[in-house]
Protein backbone atom coordinates (compact mmCIF):
# COMPACT_ATOMS: atom_id res chain seq x y z
CA UNK A 1 0.00 0.00 0.00
CA UNK A 2 1.43 3.40 -0.99
CA UNK A 3 2.05 6.05 1.64
CA UNK A 4 2.01 9.81 1.67
CA UNK A 5 5.29 11.08 3.08
CA UNK A 6 4.80 14.86 2.82
CA UNK A 7 2.67 17.57 1.23
CA UNK A 8 2.61 21.29 0.49
CA UNK A 9 0.30 24.06 -0.67
CA UNK A 10 0.46 27.49 -2.22
CA UNK A 11 -2.33 30.08 -2.33
CA UNK A 12 -1.68 33.49 -3.96
CA UNK A 13 -1.83 36.41 -1.56
CA UNK A 14 -4.10 38.65 -3.65
CA UNK A 15 -7.91 38.62 -3.33
CA UNK A 16 -10.14 40.02 -6.07
CA UNK A 17 -13.65 41.21 -5.06
CA UNK A 18 -16.01 38.66 -6.63
CA UNK A 19 -19.15 40.71 -6.00
CA UNK A 20 -17.75 43.71 -7.87
CA UNK A 21 -16.47 41.46 -10.68
CA UNK A 22 -19.96 40.02 -11.14
CA UNK A 23 -21.41 43.54 -11.34
CA UNK A 24 -18.69 44.56 -13.82
CA UNK A 25 -19.55 41.64 -16.12
CA UNK A 26 -23.29 41.97 -15.60
CA UNK A 27 -23.59 38.60 -13.88
CA UNK A 28 -26.58 38.35 -11.53
CA UNK A 29 -26.76 36.47 -8.27
CA UNK A 30 -25.20 36.48 -4.85
CA UNK A 31 -21.40 35.95 -4.92
CA UNK A 32 -20.51 32.43 -3.81
CA UNK A 33 -17.16 33.58 -2.46
CA UNK A 34 -15.88 36.56 -0.52
CA UNK A 35 -13.01 36.93 -2.96
CA UNK A 36 -10.93 35.15 -5.58
CA UNK A 37 -7.35 34.08 -4.87
CA UNK A 38 -5.67 35.74 -7.84
CA UNK A 39 -2.09 35.14 -8.98
CA UNK A 40 -0.04 38.29 -9.47
CA UNK A 41 1.78 39.20 -12.66
CA UNK A 42 4.82 37.19 -11.57
CA UNK A 43 2.78 34.08 -10.80
CA UNK A 44 1.31 31.34 -12.97
CA UNK A 45 0.54 27.64 -12.64
CA UNK A 46 4.23 26.74 -12.90
CA UNK A 47 5.46 29.17 -10.24
CA UNK A 48 2.63 28.16 -7.90
CA UNK A 49 3.48 24.49 -8.51
CA UNK A 50 7.12 25.24 -7.70
CA UNK A 51 6.25 26.83 -4.36
CA UNK A 52 3.92 24.00 -3.32
CA UNK A 53 6.42 21.34 -4.42
CA UNK A 54 9.30 23.03 -2.62
CA UNK A 55 7.31 22.94 0.61
CA UNK A 56 6.48 19.25 0.11
CA UNK A 57 9.99 18.15 -0.87
CA UNK A 58 11.86 19.87 1.98
CA UNK A 59 15.09 19.66 -0.01
CA UNK A 60 14.64 16.09 -1.25
CA UNK A 61 15.87 15.71 -4.85
CA UNK A 62 15.95 11.96 -5.49
CA UNK A 63 12.53 11.27 -6.97
CA UNK A 64 11.48 8.46 -9.27
CA UNK A 65 8.70 10.37 -11.00
CA UNK A 66 7.02 13.76 -11.27
CA UNK A 67 3.33 13.98 -12.22
CA UNK A 68 1.63 17.32 -12.84
CA UNK A 69 -2.05 17.94 -13.41
CA UNK A 70 -3.56 21.22 -14.59
CA UNK A 71 -6.14 22.66 -16.92
CA UNK A 72 -4.10 25.81 -17.45
CA UNK A 73 -0.47 25.08 -18.39
CA UNK A 74 1.49 28.32 -18.79
CA UNK A 75 2.92 27.29 -22.14
CA UNK A 76 2.31 24.88 -24.98
CA UNK A 77 4.55 22.26 -26.58
CA UNK A 78 6.56 21.93 -23.40
CA UNK A 79 6.23 19.36 -20.68
CA UNK A 80 5.05 20.89 -17.42
CA UNK A 81 6.35 18.06 -15.21
CA UNK A 82 9.80 18.14 -16.82
CA UNK A 83 10.06 21.91 -16.56
CA UNK A 84 9.01 21.77 -12.91
CA UNK A 85 11.64 19.10 -12.23
CA UNK A 86 14.33 21.29 -13.81
CA UNK A 87 13.17 24.32 -11.82
CA UNK A 88 13.35 22.27 -8.60
CA UNK A 89 16.80 20.95 -9.63
CA UNK A 90 15.72 17.38 -9.07
CA UNK A 91 18.14 14.56 -9.81
CA UNK A 92 18.11 13.38 -13.42
CA UNK A 93 16.39 10.18 -14.45
CA UNK A 94 12.88 10.72 -13.11
CA UNK A 95 9.81 9.76 -15.13
CA UNK A 96 7.77 12.83 -16.11
CA UNK A 97 4.02 12.59 -16.66
CA UNK A 98 1.61 15.40 -17.58
CA UNK A 99 -2.12 14.94 -17.08
CA UNK A 100 -4.65 17.19 -18.80
CA UNK A 101 -6.93 17.38 -15.84
CA UNK A 102 -10.21 18.36 -14.37
CA UNK A 103 -11.27 18.21 -10.75
CA UNK A 104 -10.46 14.49 -10.57
CA UNK A 105 -6.94 14.87 -11.99
CA UNK A 106 -5.13 14.76 -8.66
CA UNK A 107 -6.75 11.48 -7.64
CA UNK A 108 -6.00 10.10 -11.11
CA UNK A 109 -2.36 11.03 -10.47
CA UNK A 110 -2.48 9.35 -7.04
CA UNK A 111 -3.64 6.15 -8.70
CA UNK A 112 -0.79 6.28 -11.22
CA UNK A 113 1.75 7.03 -8.48
CA UNK A 114 0.52 4.02 -6.47
CA UNK A 115 1.29 1.74 -9.40
CA UNK A 116 4.70 3.13 -10.42
CA UNK A 117 7.71 1.08 -9.38
CA UNK A 118 10.25 3.89 -9.50
CA UNK A 119 10.43 5.16 -5.91
CA UNK A 120 9.02 8.39 -4.44
CA UNK A 121 6.76 10.32 -6.79
CA UNK A 122 5.97 14.03 -6.64
CA UNK A 123 2.34 14.72 -7.58
CA UNK A 124 1.39 18.35 -8.17
CA UNK A 125 -2.01 19.86 -8.97
CA UNK A 126 -1.97 23.51 -10.00
CA UNK A 127 -4.61 25.62 -11.70
CA UNK A 128 -5.87 29.07 -12.55
CA UNK A 129 -8.81 29.16 -14.92
CA UNK A 130 -10.11 32.55 -16.05
CA UNK A 131 -13.54 32.98 -17.60
CA UNK A 132 -13.98 34.70 -20.93
CA UNK A 133 -15.70 38.00 -20.25
CA UNK A 134 -18.28 37.39 -23.00
CA UNK A 135 -19.34 34.07 -21.58
CA UNK A 136 -21.80 33.17 -18.92
CA UNK A 137 -19.46 30.54 -17.49
CA UNK A 138 -18.51 30.40 -13.84
CA UNK A 139 -16.60 33.47 -12.64
CA UNK A 140 -15.65 31.73 -9.41
CA UNK A 141 -12.29 30.55 -10.73
CA UNK A 142 -9.20 31.24 -8.66
CA UNK A 143 -5.60 30.05 -8.46
CA UNK A 144 -3.68 27.69 -6.16
CA UNK A 145 -1.36 24.68 -6.17
CA UNK A 146 -0.84 21.62 -3.98
CA UNK A 147 1.91 18.98 -3.93
CA UNK A 148 2.19 15.50 -2.46
CA UNK A 149 5.07 13.01 -2.24
CA UNK A 150 3.89 9.42 -2.55
CA UNK A 151 6.08 6.41 -1.90
CA UNK A 152 4.84 2.85 -2.37
CA UNK A 153 7.64 1.36 -0.24
CA UNK A 154 8.12 3.38 2.98
CA UNK A 155 5.08 2.70 5.08
CA UNK A 156 6.82 3.22 8.41
CA UNK A 157 8.02 6.69 7.42
CA UNK A 158 4.81 7.99 5.93
CA UNK A 159 2.21 10.25 7.47
CA UNK A 160 -0.78 8.55 5.82
CA UNK A 161 -1.67 5.48 3.83
CA UNK A 162 -3.46 5.79 0.51
CA UNK A 163 -6.41 3.47 0.47
CA UNK A 164 -8.54 2.20 -2.40
CA UNK A 165 -10.44 4.34 -4.87
CA UNK A 166 -13.97 4.08 -6.20
CA UNK A 167 -15.25 5.73 -9.37
CA UNK A 168 -18.64 6.50 -10.82
CA UNK A 169 -19.54 8.31 -14.04
CA UNK A 170 -22.67 10.00 -15.32
CA UNK A 171 -22.12 11.98 -18.47
CA UNK A 172 -24.67 14.73 -19.12
CA UNK A 173 -25.71 15.35 -22.73
CA UNK A 174 -28.17 18.15 -22.17
CA UNK A 175 -26.28 20.92 -23.94
CA UNK A 176 -27.25 23.09 -26.91
CA UNK A 177 -26.16 26.24 -28.75
CA UNK A 178 -28.22 29.01 -30.36
CA UNK A 179 -27.29 30.85 -33.54
CA UNK A 180 -23.72 32.04 -33.46
CA UNK A 181 -23.30 31.86 -29.71
CA UNK A 182 -19.84 30.67 -28.79
CA UNK A 183 -20.76 29.12 -25.49
CA UNK A 184 -23.01 26.09 -25.09
CA UNK A 185 -26.08 26.42 -22.90
CA UNK A 186 -27.02 23.72 -20.45
CA UNK A 187 -29.69 22.97 -17.90
CA UNK A 188 -28.11 23.59 -14.54
CA UNK A 189 -30.62 21.49 -12.65
CA UNK A 190 -29.76 18.46 -14.80
CA UNK A 191 -26.05 19.09 -14.42
CA UNK A 192 -26.25 19.57 -10.67
CA UNK A 193 -28.37 16.45 -10.19
CA UNK A 194 -25.65 14.54 -12.04
CA UNK A 195 -23.06 15.94 -9.58
CA UNK A 196 -24.96 14.48 -6.66
CA UNK A 197 -25.65 11.11 -8.27
CA UNK A 198 -22.06 10.55 -9.41
CA UNK A 199 -20.45 11.58 -6.12
CA UNK A 200 -22.99 9.55 -4.15
CA UNK A 201 -22.30 6.48 -6.28
CA UNK A 202 -18.53 6.88 -5.87
CA UNK A 203 -18.87 7.22 -2.09
CA UNK A 204 -21.16 4.20 -1.90
CA UNK A 205 -18.73 2.19 -4.01
CA UNK A 206 -15.89 3.06 -1.66
CA UNK A 207 -17.99 2.04 1.32
CA UNK A 208 -18.46 -1.41 -0.19
CA UNK A 209 -14.70 -1.83 -0.58
CA UNK A 210 -13.58 -0.41 2.78
CA UNK A 211 -16.68 -1.22 4.87
CA UNK A 212 -16.37 2.31 6.29
CA UNK A 213 -19.58 4.39 5.95
CA UNK A 214 -19.26 7.97 4.70
CA UNK A 215 -20.39 9.29 8.07
CA UNK A 216 -17.52 7.52 9.90
CA UNK A 217 -14.61 9.46 8.36
CA UNK A 218 -12.91 12.06 10.49
CA UNK A 219 -12.98 14.56 7.62
CA UNK A 220 -14.41 14.69 4.10
CA UNK A 221 -12.23 16.57 1.61
CA UNK A 222 -14.34 17.40 -1.46
CA UNK A 223 -13.39 19.43 -4.49
CA UNK A 224 -15.53 22.61 -4.86
CA UNK A 225 -18.51 21.13 -2.99
CA UNK A 226 -21.68 22.16 -4.80
CA UNK A 227 -24.81 22.31 -2.60
CA UNK A 228 -26.27 19.32 -4.44
CA UNK A 229 -23.13 17.31 -3.69
CA UNK A 230 -23.37 18.26 -0.03
CA UNK A 231 -27.02 17.19 0.06
CA UNK A 232 -26.00 13.90 -1.53
CA UNK A 233 -23.30 13.40 1.11
CA UNK A 234 -25.82 14.19 3.84
CA UNK A 235 -28.08 11.42 2.51
CA UNK A 236 -25.12 9.07 2.94
CA UNK A 237 -24.78 10.07 6.58
CA UNK A 238 -22.14 12.82 6.33
CA UNK A 239 -22.20 15.35 9.16
CA UNK A 240 -21.35 19.08 8.98
CA UNK A 241 -18.44 18.60 11.41
CA UNK A 242 -16.73 16.33 8.85
CA UNK A 243 -16.54 19.29 6.45
CA UNK A 244 -15.79 22.09 8.92
CA UNK A 245 -12.03 22.12 8.44
CA UNK A 246 -11.89 21.41 4.68
CA UNK A 247 -14.12 24.16 3.24
CA UNK A 248 -12.51 27.02 1.32
CA UNK A 249 -14.52 27.87 -1.84
CA UNK A 250 -16.53 30.50 0.05
CA UNK A 251 -13.26 32.18 1.04
CA UNK A 252 -11.08 32.14 -2.11
CA UNK A 253 -13.11 30.60 -4.96
CA UNK A 254 -12.76 27.43 -7.00
CA UNK A 255 -9.14 26.47 -7.64
CA UNK A 256 -9.90 23.85 -10.30
CA UNK A 257 -7.58 20.87 -10.44
CA UNK A 258 -6.00 21.95 -7.15
CA UNK A 259 -9.36 21.93 -5.32
CA UNK A 260 -9.36 18.42 -3.90
CA UNK A 261 -5.65 18.82 -3.09
CA UNK A 262 -6.27 21.98 -1.08
CA UNK A 263 -9.14 20.27 0.76
CA UNK A 264 -6.79 17.37 1.54
CA UNK A 265 -4.10 19.75 2.84
CA UNK A 266 -6.70 21.32 5.14
CA UNK A 267 -7.84 17.89 6.31
CA UNK A 268 -4.27 16.70 6.93
CA UNK A 269 -3.35 19.90 8.77
CA UNK A 270 -6.27 19.33 11.15
CA UNK A 271 -5.68 15.58 11.53
CA UNK A 272 -3.99 13.43 14.13
CA UNK A 273 -2.76 9.85 14.21
CA UNK A 274 -5.66 7.55 13.42
CA UNK A 275 -7.72 10.16 11.56
CA UNK A 276 -9.44 9.00 8.38
CA UNK A 277 -9.97 11.22 5.35
CA UNK A 278 -12.34 10.80 2.42
CA UNK A 279 -11.02 12.57 -0.68
CA UNK A 280 -13.86 13.23 -3.10
CA UNK A 281 -13.47 14.82 -6.52
CA UNK A 282 -15.98 15.49 -9.30
CA UNK A 283 -15.41 16.74 -12.81
CA UNK A 284 -16.01 15.91 -16.44
CA UNK A 285 -18.92 13.62 -15.62
CA UNK A 286 -16.91 11.42 -13.25
CA UNK A 287 -16.56 11.25 -9.48
CA UNK A 288 -13.64 9.64 -7.63
CA UNK A 289 -13.55 8.78 -3.92
CA UNK A 290 -10.43 7.65 -2.05
CA UNK A 291 -9.75 6.67 1.53
CA UNK A 292 -6.69 7.90 3.44
CA UNK A 293 -5.68 6.97 6.98
CA UNK A 294 -3.28 9.17 8.96
CA UNK A 295 -0.52 7.08 10.57
CA UNK A 296 1.47 9.95 12.10
CA UNK A 297 0.28 13.45 12.95
CA UNK A 298 1.64 15.66 10.16
CA UNK A 299 3.30 19.01 10.72
CA UNK A 300 0.84 21.61 9.47
CA UNK A 301 1.76 23.36 6.22
CA UNK A 302 -0.50 26.30 7.17
CA UNK A 303 -3.12 25.85 4.44
CA UNK A 304 -5.83 27.62 6.46
CA UNK A 305 -3.50 30.52 7.23
CA UNK A 306 -2.76 30.90 3.49
CA UNK A 307 -6.49 31.00 2.76
CA UNK A 308 -7.33 33.45 5.53
CA UNK A 309 -4.48 35.79 4.67
CA UNK A 310 -4.77 37.99 1.62
CA UNK A 311 -4.40 41.46 0.18
CA UNK A 312 -7.37 42.94 -1.63
CA UNK A 313 -7.01 44.20 -5.17
CA UNK A 314 -9.37 46.36 -7.24
CA UNK A 315 -11.51 45.14 -10.14
CA UNK A 316 -9.30 47.02 -12.58
CA UNK A 317 -6.21 45.25 -11.26
CA UNK A 318 -7.96 41.88 -11.55
CA UNK A 319 -8.94 42.69 -15.13
CA UNK A 320 -5.40 43.76 -16.07
CA UNK A 321 -3.79 40.71 -14.45
CA UNK A 322 -6.19 38.16 -15.90
CA UNK A 323 -6.81 39.58 -19.39
CA UNK A 324 -5.34 37.15 -21.89
CA UNK A 325 -5.10 34.30 -19.37
CA UNK A 326 -8.38 32.68 -20.44
CA UNK A 327 -8.12 28.96 -20.91
CA UNK A 328 -10.17 26.40 -22.76
CA UNK A 329 -12.35 24.64 -21.90
CA UNK A 330 -14.45 26.63 -19.49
Amino acid sequence: MAVLTSYGAYVPQYRAPLGEIQKFYGRPGRPRSRGLATPGLDEDTLTMAYEAARQALKGERGLGAVITTTQAPPFELRKMSQTLGLALRLDAGAVHIDLGANATGLLDAFRIAQTLDVGPTLVVATDHLVSYRDRVADVLSAGAATAFVIDPGKKAEGIATLGPQSRAAEEVFDVWMLGREQEPRFRLEVLFDAYARATGAAAKGLEKVTERPTGKYTSICPSQPHPQVLRGLARLGAQPKQLESTQFVGDIGNVGAASVGLALCLGLDASRKGSTLLALAYGGGEAVAQEMEVTRKPKSVGAREMIDAGEEIAVGTYYRWTEGRQQQPH
